[in-house]
Parts: C-alpha cells; sequence; structure tokens
C-alpha cells in the first residue's frame, strides 16, 4: 500500500500525466503514419496512382 501512496502523490502525478500525453501523442501519429503508409502501398499494388486527388 506504501508503494500506491508513493505512486500517487501530487509531484509524481504533475510528472507523468504530461509525459503519458506526450507519448501517447507520438504513438497515435506513428499508427497513422503506419496506417497510411500501407493504404499507399494498397494503392501502388493495384495499380493506381496513390498521388492523384479524387474530389
Amino acid at each position: 500500500m506504501q508503494v500506491l501512496d508513493k505512486l500517487f502523490t501530487a509531484e509524481i502525478i504533475w510528472v507523468t500525466i504530461p509525459l503519458a500525453v506526450i507519448i501517447l501523442a507520438y504513438a497515435r501519429r506513428m499508427l497513422n503514419r503506419y496506417f497510411e503508409h500501407q493504404e499507399r502501398m494498397a494503392k501502388i499494388e493495384a495499380g493506381l496512382d496513390p498521388d492523384t486527388e479524387v474530389d
């Protein structure tokens, strides 16, 4: 129980929440880039030009 008390102090929370937000934002961006790359590769394999814009 003492470990949890030490983890949930105000000093630790003020540091971990911003770090968690930064790490999650970075992970989200990397996943987004991965899926964009997969979509681009699928278009190329299908014989489509991935750089054309469709309105």
